[in-house]
């Protein structure tokens, strides 16, 4: 059976691609066979991973498809990929929690790693009813901190179990983060993880690379963050 991570906030912008393709190269690194799947209908994990033109992809899950030829794409980041599609921001008529569950139970990896977009969609209570652990990363202002707390009580209707909150883009010296972080410790206690994701232009430049911050060459530091941060979930 394979262990299902999900990335959530309600609020866009925090980080959440960037986090989910950096654990899921992190976990292949550590020797685990690892599958993403992006279940935003903006697709920028599948756009980052080059395969936005694809003809099938996780919209295929919804559909039934779950065994449709060619939906698993391999990638240069040595991870497997079901890619976005448009078709996803649609309004999902599924009525059965359990069937995202069902039909990845069906895949035979060690990690399924699922994007997602912001905001609480079908398609998104859909995914909370099949991972395993949800990790909930943040940037360290107010309305994303909001989200994480709305994440975090919408989750509590399913089985699986919030496993860290992740701060990202974080700036040092700013009193407000200081704010924030003080205020998800109260809220999350030692699920914070700290000192968090520090902001940076390599974000921007290992998207525009078309790779992880793992394998971009001058986020050394970054990368390693995510490696001790992945390490902690084997």
């Amino acid at each position: 059976m394979s262990r299902i991570l999900t990335l959530l906030n309600t609020t866009g912008g925090v980080g959440r691609t960037t986090s989910a393709l950096s654990m899921a190269v992190a976990f292949s690194e550590y020797g685990k066979k690892v599958l993403l799947i992006d279940c935003d209908p903006q697709g920028a994990l599948t756009f980052t991973l080059g395969k936005e033109n694809s003809r099938r992809t996780a919209y295929d899950i919804f559909s039934g498809r779950e065994r449709a030829l060619g939906m698993i794409h391999q990638t240069a980041e040595r991870v497997d990929l079901i890619p976005a599609s448009p078709k996803l921001s649609g309004d999902l008529k599924i009525k059965d929690d359990r069937m995202l569950f069902d039909a990845l139970a069906k895949f035979e990896y060690d990690i399924i790693i699922i994007d997602t977009a912001s905001g609480l969609s079908r398609l998104n209570q859909l995914v909370l009813a099949t991972a395993d652990e949800f990790i909930i990363p943040t940037r360290l202002d107010l309305l994303s901190v909001r989200g994480a707390l709305q994440i975090a009580k919408e989750s509590a209707r399913y089985r699986g179990k919030i496993r860290a909150i992740l701060p990202t883009m974080v700036e040092a010296r700013s009193k407000h983060g200081i704010e924030m972080v003080e205020l998800l410790r109260e809220k999350f206690g030692a699920l914070v993880i700290e000192p968090g994701i520090p902001k940076s232009p390599l974000f921007a430049d290992a998207a525009l690379a078309g790779a992880s911050l793992l394998s971009h060459k001058k986020a050394s530091d970054i990368a390693g963050m995510y490696r001790e941060i992945t390490y902690d979930f084997l």
